[in-house]
């Protein structure tokens, strides 16, 4: 593990209400001991059940924020969140690029939890090629839940674990499937993808009540063990403990 103290650069949009995005992963980082380098790569309009709309970071304005970003050559990881754009997403990879050691962890949204559209101007069969075939193909390790597995892999819908494997097959990086999502009863269970094998990871503590950010929080959790050199399964199980450990405080 690294002495040194993390770094995570986090691409991310703004939620107004601080429950997910930008204000999810800066408190996680804080949490952990980790040094957040936040990047806005989009603005949205919502609270806990509505959604008003989205708009990504102009290009331009992303590259020059990008360009202020004083970011170390070790302990250094990557997290995506809501990117706002096929356009953005490239940026990020052109960042990722200059640091071609630091892991990525890529959490990917396509719907938020009040149901707004995270990629308001690019068709879903543009944003499903651009993943599929640019950013997971860099990524360390994805992050979806079930539904986002199902919408990733295009084999919706997944009922099982046989056919989540199947999906996770199709996909060209290692992942966590997050199980807030995942019917009975593989409820609460996440499953550890090394692109051969899953292995489950269940939950510690389970709580009450709806907590948005829970996936924003494992993400950036994730890129901090990541950072810190923990090996990929380790870095899942620590993830797991502070969101649980978040979500308890909000809901005891």
């Amino acid at each position: 593990m690294s002495a040194s103290r993390p770094t995570i650069a986090v691409f991310a949009g703004v939620d107004p209400g601080g429950k997910a995005g930008l204000a999810a992963d800066l408190e996680t980082c804080w949490e952990l001991g980790a040094t957040a380098r936040p990047v806005v790569c989009a603005l949205t309009a919502q609270a806990d059940a509505t959604w008003t709309g989205a708009w990504p970071t102009p290009p331009g304005v992303l590259r020059s924020t990008i360009a202020g970003l004083d970011l170390p050559d070790a302990a250094l990881a990557f997290k995506a969140g809501m990117l706002g754009s096929i356009e953005n997403g490239a940026i990020l990879l052109e960042a990722c690029a200059r640091r071609p050691l630091a892991p990525l962890v890529v959490d990917p949204l396509w719907r938020s939890t009040s149901g707004g559209n995270m990629w308001p101007i690019d068709g879903e069969t543009e944003v499903l090629q651009f993943l599929r075939r640019r950013l997971l193909p860099r990524a360390t390790v994805v992050t979806p839940n079930w539904p986002e597995l199902a919408w990733l892999s295009g084999q919706a819908p997944l009922t099982d674990v046989g056919q989540a494997e199947a999906a996770l097959a199709t996909l060209p990086c290692s992942a966590v499937l997050k199980g807030g999502h995942a019917p009975e009863p593989w409820f609460g269970i996440d499953w550890l993808w090394d692109g051969e094998h899953m292995t489950p990871l269940p939950a510690e503590v389970r709580w009450q009540g709806n907590v948005r950010g829970t996936g924003c929080r494992f993400a950036t959790a994730l890129a901090v063990g990541l950072a810190q050199g923990l090996a990929l399964g380790k870095a899942a199980r620590t993830a797991k403990r502070e969101v649980a450990a978040h979500a308890l405080a909000q809901n005891p």
